[in-house]
């Protein structure tokens, strides 16, 4: 009880008039601190604290020992029992790193499950776009050879201009021997002329090569779209007519 409350309650010196309505003030002041003080022992008494020592040993308490909040602890109604509230242990830094690893697993794991729903998704597009491109297994090879005629003849082609490019570079290699030879210098147009060759010798390699790469990847392409074909246009066969 405060001073302000002591004052209050503490019998006034009689004056000229009545102190019967201070009194009767006073005792109500009184009455309603008496009922609120028990209303709040009450509500204390009708909580019980359960929780599990450092041993594992569970308790139920009506007081919460020291440093027993950061372990946790649960809020029972006194009279049934009844979990009121639930306060979980604090986290070590350990348990806290470990959570965040499984955050991470978690991430990672949805992002290829992400992954795999939209290859799955591609998948079916394709499948799409190949039954809607072809109408038979034929047509996919008449596509097939025409694209892989194409690059055979610019392959030859190239092979063609690779050839006469070496016996360019043969000739000019001789001439600037038969310069040598004879103790002179090779001409400035001769050794550029020998450049300008290797140069477009080694253009036409890189171009051969870029060929030969493609023709080896439409011949992949051809018979992975072959193979889905097949698969796909033999299942349908067999739901049509199981």
């Amino acid at each position: 009880m405060n001073a302000k409350t002591r004052a209050m309650l503490q019998p006034y010196a009689p004056t000229g008039r009545s102190t019967e309505p201070n009194n009767r003030r006073r005792v109500l002041v009184w009455v309603t601190l008496v009922v609120l003080c028990a209303s709040a022992q009450a509500a204390d008494a009708g909580r019980l604290f359960r929780y599990r020592d450092a041993q594992g040993v569970m308790h139920i308490s009506s007081n919460l020992p020291p440093g027993q909040a950061q372990a946790g602890y649960e809020v029972l109604d006194s009279r049934t029992l009844k979990q009121l509230e639930k306060v979980e242990p604090r986290l070590t830094p350990q348990q806290l790193a470990e959570r965040a690893r499984q955050r991470q697993r978690a991430a990672v794991e949805a992002e290829e499950a992400a992954r795999a729903r939209r290859a799955d998704l591609a998948k079916q597009h394709r499948d799409r776009m190949l039954l809607q491109a072809y109408s038979s297994e034929q047509e996919i090879l008449r596509l097939r050879d025409s694209k892989l005629g194409d690059l055979e003849r610019i392959g030859r082609g190239i092979e063609n201009t690779i050839r006469h490019l070496r016996q360019n570079l043969t000739d000019v290699d001789a001439t600037i021997a038969a310069y040598r030879d004879d103790g002179r210098a090779p001409p400035a147009v001769v050794l550029e002329r020998r450049a300008s060759t290797e140069d477009d010798l080694s253009e036409q390699l890189e171009f051969a090569a870029r060929i030969r790469a493609e023709h080896a990847e439409i011949v992949e392409r051809f018979a992975a779209d072959l193979n889905r074909y097949r698969l796909l246009t033999g299942s349908l066969r067999t739901t049509a007519h199981p």
